[in-house]
């Protein structure tokens, strides 16, 4: 969704600032109304899936073709005819069009690559939370403000993969999984869709409370944090890395939390497995300890050599343009997916069921 919302918005652009080039006088100017139309598109895009280059690209080339149209808007407004497009105006055309090209480019350059809905035989659910770390959560209706967001994804109900219990009362393996800070669960979907594939049920939370901060500033802000933590990162990974000890005590209040989210959903029988990529390696470690009970094995992602973007998900396939940045590149094979779920499959085999 978010590829088709980006290509929208700048397909709408090119269109507008084109039209400079082929309207001819008398003729009134309608496509002057689709500026401030994208213009709330780019918002709504940013706030859908936050601060990325390519949102913030959308809403910077909308804006300015929304201040370079104020006047061709006022005369339609007014059912006045063109008069003459100003040497300005053709100028902020030729430049928008060229921008809104090279984004259009740059947006299937990067496109995700996705599985399609009945290639796996598997589910994906969104439930919605709100509340802290503190008093707990609950899920949030409609109209109320929504601050965690957890995905289950699981197998459909004739996927012959399902895995096999010693009884037939008895829950399906649950595996938990904590993604890295600089990713969110969107960046792991293929991951997560594969491990569902093979029989179990996964589930996946983000978190955005105001009683665990990670940077304490604004950019812990739910549009803003990702993005973020990726720049950090990328600037001096050694000094990002130095504070593991001060995220690993974050994640351990998601691991409480969504033990919570098992109980209310699923049997306390249920057999439960925990996943993590980097960040999140040392707290379920401690959480496996703690409750060794219900917790039956863990596994760290960033523990299999051909994971070559450890900490940043699978973004060969999800995000093309972070791949980029990181020395890989767009990839429709879904290498990494696979070996990642394989060999998570195969630690849990070994060591659990």
């Amino acid at each position: 969704m978010k590829f088709y919302g980006e290509l929208l918005i700048f397909v709408l652009l090119f269109i507008t600032n084109f039209r400079v080039f082929f309207a001819k006088k008398p003729r009134r100017d309608p496509l002057t109304v689709v500026a401030p139309f994208t213009f709330l598109l780019s918002i709504l895009q940013i706030i859908a899936w936050g601060v990325e280059l390519l949102t913030v690209l959308g809403f910077v080339i909308a804006f300015l073709v929304l201040i370079s149209n104020f006047h061709a808007l006022f005369r339609y407004s007014e059912q006045l005819y063109i008069d003459r497009y100003s040497p300005l105006m053709k100028f902020w055309a030729v430049l928008t069009t060229f921008l809104s090209t090279v984004a259009i480019a740059a947006t299937f350059l990067t496109a995700p690559v996705e599985f399609s809905p009945s290639e796996l035989n598997v589910q994906k659910n969104l439930t919605n939370y709100n509340g802290s770390f503190r008093a707990g959560f609950q899920k949030a209706n409609l109209f109320s403000y929504t601050n965690v967001n957890l995905y289950t994804f699981s197998p459909e109900e004739n996927n012959k993969n399902i895995l096999k219990t010693d009884s037939q009362d008895e829950e399906k393996p649950v595996i938990l999984f904590f993604p890295d800070k600089r990713a969110d669960t969107q960046n792991y979907i293929p991951y997560l869709q594969l491990l569902a594939q093979k029989g179990f049920t996964v589930m996946s939370a983000d978190f955005f409370c105001d009683d665990v901060k990670w940077m304490h500033s604004f950019e812990d802000f739910k549009l803003l944090r990702q993005t973020a933590l990726v720049i950090q990162s990328l600037q001096d990974n050694q000094k990002f890395m130095a504070q593991r000890e001060f995220y690993s005590y974050n994640i351990l209040q998601e691991c409480q939390a969504m033990l919570q989210f098992v109980d209310q959903n699923l049997s306390p029988q249920t057999k439960i497995f925990l996943v993590s990529d980097v960040m999140g390696n040392s707290a379920i470690s401690d959480f496996a300890k703690m409750n060794s009970s219900r917790v039956n094995s863990v596994f760290f992602l960033d523990s299999v050599e051909e994971y070559k973007t450890a900490g940043y998900g699978c973004v060969e396939q999800t995000s093309p343009l972070t791949a980029y940045l990181l020395g890989q590149k767009r990839e429709k094979t879904f290498y990494t997916p696979k070996i990642l779920a394989e060999r998570t499959y195969q630690h849990f085999c070994k060591n659990s069921l």
